[in-house]
């Protein structure tokens, strides 16, 4: 065996244990790969992958430009490049790399998709919106590609153009769940408020643990004034995310309002053993133990946020010693 055909084999062997997650073997492949032709450009390629999947964003972006100094004219590599900038928060390398392999390569809707999401990374939304659409004349079926378009749109005030979009793709999926989540997110943006309850459960139905549409189904909720159903959803969040600031204020604000005093007071004082200086949690601890009656405590939560900084939650903590006051 010559030892290009023995090279070739090496980097197979080393290829196929990359796609089955076994680094290690795939890398000692590789490293005697190297041993015969360290300037074999597929072989670079490989391995900068291969550091690229385990996050190792130097190492890979290290032999994606051994491998263009190599074949500058080589596509791969440099779309390689591009995907392994973003993650070093190279923007402008990034954009360079992904124009070098789109001049080589126009109808190529990876680099143009790849191009759209570091337009939308830096919110230049009118320049991710074309470079989507090109990615879309290359591979019009492509789910992913038509659904990072409906997020420009829901970025840009345009949640007609996004449900659109993703009913589409619901035609054709009807267990997407990126475009059930987006159906949902343009139905909550022009206020169909039922409909955007109808899509956030039909995900969650299929990834019952994403807190995130959890959260914008509970807001969504509070929106129909179905406060229990709310409470239930923030209450399911804290389940699977004990320390969610956000789901565990609201949990608290809302049983304040169903007069559940004591939970809203266990949510309370859970948010600021977490975080002492969250003055709304502060505020609204305040509130709930004048409800139990035990205004004192109440009285030295408000004069303790009313002596802070001018903010609104040191105005609103006077109008609230003001009335502690007039009821003593």
């Amino acid at each position: 065996m010559n030892n290009d055909t023995e090279q070739k084999e090496l980097i197979n062997l080393g290829a196929i244990q990359q796609m089955q997650g076994n680094f290690d073997v795939a890398e000692s492949y590789y490293k005697k790969a190297f041993e015969l032709n360290a300037q074999n450009v597929t072989l670079l390629n490989n391995r900068g992958m291969l550091f690229y999947q385990q996050n190792c964003f130097t190492e890979a972006r290290s032999q994606f430009e051994k491998a263009i100094e190599i074949d500058p004219e080589n596509v791969t590599a440099w779309l390689n490049l591009g995907n392994t900038l973003v993650f070093l928060n190279e923007f402008e390398q990034a954009v360079n790399a992904y124009g070098q392999s789109l001049q080589l390569q126009p109808l190529q809707a990876e680099a143009w998709e790849g191009l759209a999401k570091l337009y939308m990374l830096n919110d230049e939304f009118a320049a991710a919106e074309k470079c989507w659409a090109h990615a879309i004349d290359n591979e019009p079926n492509d789910p992913e590609l038509l659904l990072g378009l409906a997020q420009v749109y829901l970025s840009t005030g345009k949640p007609g153009d996004a449900r659109q979009l993703a009913e589409h793709v619901l035609s054709q999926y009807p267990q997407n769940g990126r475009a059930l989540q987006t159906a949902g997110l343009a139905h909550l943006l022009d206020k169909n408020f039922g409909l955007a309850i109808v899509f956030f459960r039909q995900y969650l139905a299929l990834f019952p643990g994403d807190t995130a549409v959890r959260n914008h189904l509970a807001l969504t909720l509070l929106q129909t004034g179905n406060t229990e159903a709310a409470a239930s959803e923030f209450e399911a969040i804290l389940t699977i995310d004990a320390d969610n600031g956000e789901a565990r204020l609201n949990a608290g604000v809302i049983c304040l309002s169903l007069t559940k005093y004591e939970d809203a007071l266990a949510h309370f004082d859970y948010a600021l053993e977490k975080n002492p200086a969250q003055n709304k949690a502060r505020f609204y601890r305040g509130v709930t133990l004048g409800f139990l009656d035990r205004k004192p405590e109440a009285a030295a939560v408000f004069g303790e946020l009313a002596a802070g900084n001018n903010d609104d939650w040191a105005a609103q903590s006077r109008q609230q010693l003001e009335i502690l006051n007039g009821a003593g």
